[in-house]
């Protein structure tokens, strides 16, 4: 298929995907010469699940990442696949880690009995933005999901934690109370979120006792009454009185 027949392809509303994904000599110039929405991760670095395969997964997705594609990764059956992935964000997995292939009747049984919300595609929409976040980064990163009352953390990469451990009380104080109505740390949060939802702020401080932590913050995606909010590296500090 020509370039342009594939970008008149995506100009009409569908989505192009390219299959296996490193498993031939010249896949790297297919994302060159022609536009894909996702690519699917070979299986072949799962079934060989070394070191080298994950440098490998590491680099494609955060290529992906800039060049504006999803990924998925094909082949998954154990959760220390499933965690590893997370970890660098790629979006979704295909494995008989979840299940193996089943009939339409069989799949929507499954997911009924697992409690699994399917998603329309307005939220499909809402969290392919999210996905494009690159959370293989070396700085702090964390997503939050903010319904406008509560928070809920989504992600938080490994600099994040070690960056918060610097000031451990102030921000086991901030994820303790943040969801309690009555609290004061709640009250400036949802503030904080409001602000940053209409564009107004983009930096917010905490003290607890002789330690502070400066949270930044920009909404990467909004539907309805959701938004996400990109806490990242760059833009967190830590201080302490001196």
């Amino acid at each position: 298929m020509l370039p342009a027949a594939i970008h008149n392809f995506r100009q009409a509303g569908y989505e192009v995907w390219m299959d296996d994904f490193g498993s031939g000599y010249s896949f790297l110039n297919y994302l060159k010469n022609f536009e894909f929405d996702e690519i699917k991760l070979d299986m072949i670095f799962m079934k060989d699940f070394d070191e080298a395969s994950k440098k490998i997964l590491t680099a494609c997705v955060k290529m992906a990442k800039d060049l504006g594609i999803h990924t998925l990764a094909e082949g998954v059956e154990t959760k220390q696949k499933l965690d590893f992935l997370q970890s660098i964000g790629c979006e979704r997995i295909q494995g008989f880690y979840y299940s193996k292939p089943l009939p339409t009747g069989e799949f929507a049984k499954l997911v009924a009995e697992k409690g699994i919300e399917i998603e329309n595609w307005q939220q499909s929409k809402f969290y392919q933005c999210v996905g494009l976040v690159d959370l293989a980064s070396d700085k702090p990163t964390c997503l939050a999901l903010d319904d406008g009352s509560h928070f809920r953390l989504l992600y938080v990469n490994e600099e994040f934690q070690k960056e918060v451990k610097r000031a451990p009380a102030v921000f086991k104080q901030i994820v303790n109370e943040w969801n309690k109505p009555e609290s004061e740390i709640a009250k400036r949060l949802q503030a904080f979120a409001k602000k940053v939802d209409q564009g107004e702020a983009s930096y917010f401080d905490f003290k607890q006792t002789e330690q502070y932590l400066r949270l930044s913050a920009q909404q990467i995606a909004r539907h309805e009454n959701y938004q996400i909010l990109l806490i990242n590296a760059s833009d967190i500090t830590v201080q302490y009185l001196k």
